[in-house]
């Protein structure tokens, strides 16, 4: 069973990765073939992993905004399109990894803020090179890769699309953070999203929530995230997972998965945790993943009395996520902002009833009392309340994770990809 969830790990400086000067080493590929299109994909951020086989190439703590990058070329690299993806490396050197369909062309990191690594390269190298892309498309995530992007379709007279994942959220970070946040909130996205030819909203609901949005109705095409539920579909029982994982068997387990940052508000819910545990002493909860809060929300366990019913998992890779998924009794989201979490989507294919606050993009993926509860945004009494009645009926959650199994097969990447690519082609007409 252990050979299943082992991952390959290559080295950087491997046969699959030829490290190049990118400004000198870039050629020509204009030229247009089999009705196919050059798409490039910019993203400060790309999964370190082989899109061919899905091995990790190299760890790195990526987030949803990653995922969907990854996804999406994948799959439109699957429809016949040649994909170039420009991001930043995580250490201090320029690279190729050359996939045949699929080519990541990464730009040394120079400095990291927050959690992001910023390179100066990918800022203009893209720019000064002979590449020739049909769409320009770009993921909202950290910068400088949207602007690069605005700045590449603007020099070679591209159509360029922005995949908005949600806005930014200031108040909290270290300075260099807060800084960037007010900068970007009040100039560059704006700056960046009038020049758009397309933006893709991920739900309706966001669309219409997101104050970043509001002068850009008319252009923009609602798509949401995808899934892959072949990735969630393992020959191993609930039991099996937590023995491999080291998890207690003898507990009902809330999971949460996502940054350990105000916006996903993890404090919310170990302040539940503290209810849940004096009426339910078999609780335990799960927290995966890294974040600024991390410290903070460790010593806020200690303060509640609840650190010996809490484990924070750090990052974990992908298949480790997948078996923690499997070991989980419920998923837990208590967000105060979001556009479309690809963990209510990972959760719902693992088969878990979900919780969540009172978000409108929720309303996408959670039908209440169906697959799972909204809670009062931020109510840490609603959220306990809400788990607490899961827990104490078993039967009810399996009913909820089987229609969370069935709720979320809506969702595919093959039927992102092509919307997506319908949008592509009516830009390229």
């Amino acid at each position: 069973m252990k050979s299943w969830f082992k991952i390959s790990k290559i080295a950087i400086t491997g046969s699959t990765v030829l490290s190049l000067n990118l400004n000198k080493d870039l050629i020509n590929l204009c030229d247009q073939s089999g009705g196919t299109m050059k798409i490039g994909y910019f993203t400060t951020r790309f999964p370190y992993k082989n899109p061919l086989t899905g091995e990790v190439i190299f760890h790195s703590h990526d987030g949803g905004v990653e995922n969907v990058a990854y996804s999406l070329a994948v799959e439109m690299a699957k429809r016949g399109h040649e994909i170039f993806i420009f991001t930043s490396s995580i250490n201090s050197t320029n690279s190729i990894e050359d996939y045949g369909k699929i080519k990541i062309y990464r730009y040394k990191k120079n400095f990291i803020i927050g959690q992001a690594p910023i390179s100066l390269d990918l800022l203009y190298k893209p720019l000064i090179s002979d590449l020739c892309l049909d769409i320009v498309h770009a993921h909202m995530g950290n910068l400088p890769a949207p602007l690069t992007a605005l700045f590449f379709s603007m020099i070679k007279n591209k159509p360029f699309i922005i995949t908005h994942h949600g806005d930014w959220i200031g108040g909290y970070g270290g300075l260099k953070r807060r800084i960037g946040v007010f900068l970007f909130n009040n100039y560059l996205c704006d700056f960046i999203l009038t020049r758009t030819n397309s933006i893709i909203g991920l739900s309706e609901s966001h669309v219409a929530d997101s104050r970043s949005l509001q002068k850009y109705f008319s252009k923009i095409e609602v798509i949401p995230n995808g899934i892959n539920l072949d990735d969630f579909d393992i020959p191993l029982s609930k039991e099996e997972c937590r023995n491999l994982l080291n998890l207690p068997k003898d507990k009902s387990i809330i999971l949460f998965v996502g940054s350990l940052t105000p916006r996903k508000a993890p404090d919310v819910l170990l302040k539940a945790m503290e209810k849940i545990v004096q009426e339910s002493p078999d609780s335990y909860l799960v927290l995966v993943g890294e974040g600024s809060w991390k410290n903070n929300l460790k010593e806020m366990a200690k303060t509640l009395g609840i650190d010996n019913d809490v484990l924070f998992t750090g990052f974990i890779d992908d298949d480790m996520k997948i078996l923690h998924y499997k070991a989980a009794d419920v998923f837990v989201l208590p967000s105060l902002s979001e556009a479309f979490p690809l963990t209510l989507m990972e959760a719902a294919a693992s088969g878990l009833p979900l919780v969540g606050s009172g978000l409108e993009c929720f309303k996408e993926i959670i039908d209440v009392d169906c697959n799972g509860f909204l809670t009062k945004t931020g109510d840490y009494n609603d959220l306990a309340k809400k788990i607490i009645y899961l827990l104490n009926d078993k039967e009810l959650r399996l009913k909820m994770g089987a229609n969370s199994l069935n709720k979320v097969k809506e969702f595919s990447w093959e039927k992102v990809a092509q919307d997506t690519e319908q949008v592509y082609l009516t830009l390229t007409m």
